[in-house]
């Protein structure tokens, strides 16, 4: 059954509320005042088609928006997009009465720039080995042949390796079952470097064929500088096993970005937007003032990045991270560099900062670039204690910045400006800037 729903209101989440047999709905894919049409059978309903479509509306966006749900803007055209987050920022952070309005920087391509790729495999009614990614709030598998975030590049070896893994009967883990050998493949895509490291995650250590595999994906000369397998036999959602053996390759790709080297491993955190990673730390690091005679803390720091980024310009950098993997390629990075003056840690970054408040020990700057969850009260707390003149928080989640931020007014600090980046374009994501200093 089909029903009209005229002029629909839609906020900053482009999803319009309707009213079906007195029950409310949210349809995906709306953009405000459109007049559109609801299917209403099936379990839920979706939109049919757009009867009176917005100006703000492009024809060519994902066709598996709806499916999918990665992607919330692929409907809309891009300046709109930078628009609404715009009034979605200002309005967010409108009780801190800001002296100036959030204007996000807009990204240099808003299409094809995720130098990670993830997709989940399954087996076709055809028998054929398909991958694809999983429908928002559900374990339903959406096939997807070209995403329109990932690289390229990645999508050019997704296509080929899944060609392989038919022609060599190699067949997907069944969630049900629990057999079958392939779960998930995981890509890296240096975009400055032209590398490309491929991850399969396997039901176990078992791989049959593998060398096959290997052999045809080297014949078709895709770029390919390593590939490793990671273990993952747990009846979980969670995607990379603990375990992993190198299969071709060194195990790691490079990647440059600005005046920099960086070593990337299957498991390091690195920014997933090469392009805006630079034009963020840029501006963090200009809004942090760090001067030759400063120690600044890198507190979740990663591989490494920004502390290198911020290394020319302080006295001491101390990087902080929980993932042990990440120091170690982050101590390797700072040695590609040919810098000296950054301590890496492998450590929760709350039981550091916590250490360093008992001792007492002098800091001029923190940055902190937290998981979409934010910092935690202990944290912040202990950047109370040791009463750094600056705090530069990097967020890509607003409201936990916008949370953690009354902490830090809790403890005398007072916010002078936050800006923002797209670093993720085409989603609701956005990474904020709050500059934080010490109210003396």
């Amino acid at each position: 059954m089909l029903k009209q729903f005229k002029n629909v209101s839609v906020g900053y989440v482009p999803d319009a509320e309707v009213e079906i047999n007195n029950k409310k709905y949210l349809i995906h894919g709306v953009i405000d005042k459109e007049d559109i049409e609801v299917d209403t059978d099936g379990k839920y309903p979706s939109l049919k088609r757009v009867i009176t479509p917005s100006p703000e509306r492009i024809k060519n966006g994902c066709p598996f928006q709806n499916e999918c749900g990665g992607c919330q803007f692929q409907h809309i055209n891009y300046d709109y997009e930078i628009k609404l987050k715009n009034e979605f920022l200002n309005d967010l952070f409108k009780p801190f009465k800001l002296k100036n309005k959030i204007e996000i920087v807009p990204s240099f391509d808003n299409l094809h720039y995720r130098n990670k790729c993830q997709m989940t495999y399954k087996l076709s009614k055809t028998k054929r080995v398909v991958c694809g990614l999983y429908e928002e709030y559900s374990h339903n598998l959406v096939t997807v042949t070209d995403c329109m975030l990932q690289a390229k590049k990645a999508n050019e070896i997704i296509k080929e390796l899944n060609r392989v893994l038919t022609k060599h009967k190699i067949m997907p883990y069944d969630e049900k079952t629990r057999r079958g050998t392939i779960r998930h493949v995981y890509i890296r895509y240096g975009f400055n470097s032209k590398e490309a490291m491929l991850t399969i995650v396997t039901n176990g250590e078992m791989f049959p064929g593998r060398n096959n595999v290997i052999k045809d994906l080297d014949k078709e000369k895709l770029g390919i500088k390593t590939i490793v397998q990671n273990y993952n036999s747990r009846d979980t959602s969670i995607v990379m096993g603990d375990r992993e053996k190198v299969l071709y390759g060194p195990g790691f790709i490079y990647e440059n970005v600005g005046d920099y080297k960086f070593k990337i491993s299957s498991k390091s955190f690195f920014q997933i937007n090469t392009i805006g990673m630079k034009k963020l730390y840029d501006l963090a690091l200009k809004k942090a003032e760090i001067t030759k005679n400063d120690i600044v803390i890198d507190a979740y720091c990663g591989v490494g990045t920004i502390s290198i980024f911020a290394s020319k310009y302080a006295k001491k950098v101390i990087g902080v991270e929980l993932n042990k993997q990440a120091i170690v390629d982050a101590k390797i990075n700072a040695k590609i560099n040919n810098i000296n003056n950054i301590d890496f840690l492998a450590d929760d970054a709350t039981n550091f900062m916590t250490h360093l408040a008992k001792d007492r020990t002098h800091i001029d700057v923190v940055l902190m670039d937290p998981p979409r969850d934010g910092s935690t009260k202990q944290f912040i707390n202990a950047i109370g204690h040791l009463k750094p003149r600056k705090v530069v928080y990097i967020s890509c989640d607003p409201r936990t910045l916008k949370r953690d931020l009354y902490l830090f007014f809790e403890n005398d600090y007072v916010l002078k400006s936050i800006d923002a980046v797209d670093m993720f374009p085409r989603t609701l994501h956005t990474e904020a800037i709050a500059v934080l200093e010490l109210d003396e």
